[in-house]
């Protein structure tokens, strides 16, 4: 290689880098369709439905009367990220701006990916204020034997609220690590990559990933000590519903159902994934429409706002939990919630290829996006609108 040719493929390298293209963040993504919905045919076990309300919280519009500067703001964010399928943004429980491309629709059920992961948060702070889990100090094995003395195990419930339980050293997207893969994939008839399509096609449960034969294949164990590090991780939050389900006899999704869906008053049905012992693939798999996804925000913000044991939990829960050391907007975790973030205040669920719900309880606005690709700039986009709408 020549001196020219190698400068000029060095400056290409970095200028890849500094737009962010070399970034696997930006590679994040998946088929349009799956992002409104389209996982449920491929189940093989039957997703958790929670039912619609007879009586739907009402949500005031006033989008229409927008001064035309802040509603271009939001329209603008539309045309530069295609890939966005709905965009809302919600102002002391008003909704201030609703719109939908793509294949997003009023009436698709929005996937969230690893936003479910904040979902599960608000459960077991549920299961704890009701008595059902005594404390977020006990070790996990107390409620769930099989974890034994494995990281999972050892870790307490607030160390695996914090992805702290150093169970393994993560992969893509907070993955395990398989030598061989995981499963099958009809398709190509090789093993999948990460667990999640296994769960989701009744291949495995989350049993075999957590303590058997699936565990013992896994990459990388015992990375760390419990409550070390923060790393994320998919298991830390499986771990979770199977403490809940053990804890109340419900699964997650269940338990959820129960004592937070009902109550924030849902226009539509929903959904969670289930594997094929029935419990909650609560590391995802919950969707629902954009209008309820905002009925849990306004409801969660409501909560936050009080002073009982909920209320409490969920200061805590947003609240700096642990260092997030590089690679993130975000300077620390909470209870399965980002915060302390670099430009926007509040807290957020996340989830792969784009999925953000932004919710600040000092000035009560909240900001909610549905995509299927993460393009670059648009999660900082997100963020400064959260921070200064106009």
């Amino acid at each position: 290689m020549g001196k020219m040719t190698k400068n000029i493929l060095i400056a290409l390298i970095c200028l890849l880098a500094a737009t962010g293209t070399l970034n696997p963040a930006y590679a994040k993504k998946i088929r349009p369709e799956y992002n409104v919905g389209g996982y449920l045919k491929y189940n093989k076990t039957p997703a958790y439905e929670f039912s619609a309300s007879a009586a739907p919280r009402p949500l005031t519009v006033v989008d229409q009367s927008l001064p035309p500067s802040q509603k271009a703001v939001f329209d603008q964010y539309l045309k530069d990220y295609p890939a966005t399928t709905a965009l809302l943004a919600i102002e002391d429980g008003q909704l201030l701006f609703e719109a939908y491309q793509g294949v997003g629709r009023p009436s698709s059920e929005f996937f969230s990916m690893s936003m479910a992961k904040s979902l599960s948060s608000m459960t077991v702070g549920m299961a704890l204020c009701r008595g059902d889990i005594k404390s977020l100090s006990l070790p996990a094995k107390e409620i769930v034997p099989e974890f034994g003395d494995g990281p999972y195990g050892r870790s307490t419930i607030r160390q695996l609220l914090m992805m702290s339980s150093g169970a393994y050293k993560p992969q893509n997207a907070g993955q395990p690590g398989f030598p061989n893969g995981v499963g099958f994939n009809a398709r190509n008839g090789k093993p999948f990559g990460g667990a999640s399509w296994p769960l989701r096609l009744g291949q495995v449960s989350i049993g075999d990933l957590l303590w058997g034969k699936w565990w013992d294949q896994i990459t990388h164990k015992n990375a760390n000590t419990p409550g070390a590090e923060f790393a994320y991780k998919s298991g830390d939050s499986l771990s979770l519903s199977k403490i809940v389900e053990r804890a109340t006899g419900r699964p997650l999704a269940g338990y959820f159902d129960d004592h937070i869906w009902r109550h924030i008053r849902s226009e539509g049905i929903a959904h969670w994934e289930t594997d094929k012992d029935g419990s909650t693939i609560n590391s995802s798999g919950f969707q629902a429409r954009a209008r309820d996804w905002a009925r849990i925000s306004i409801w969660t913000i409501d909560q936050y706002g009080k002073e009982d044991c909920f209320g409490r939990y969920l200061k805590e829960a947003t609240a700096n939990q642990i260092p997030v050391k590089s690679g993130s907007s975000f300077r620390h975790y909470g209870y399965q919630w980002w915060v302390n973030n670099k430009i926007a205040p509040g807290f957020w669920a996340l989830g792969y290829a784009g999925q953000m719900m932004g919710i600040d309880p000092t000035t009560r606005r909240i900001i909610l996006k549905f995509s299927y690709r993460m393009d670059p700039g648009s999660g900082i986009q997100i963020f400064k609108l959260l921070k200064a709408w106009p």
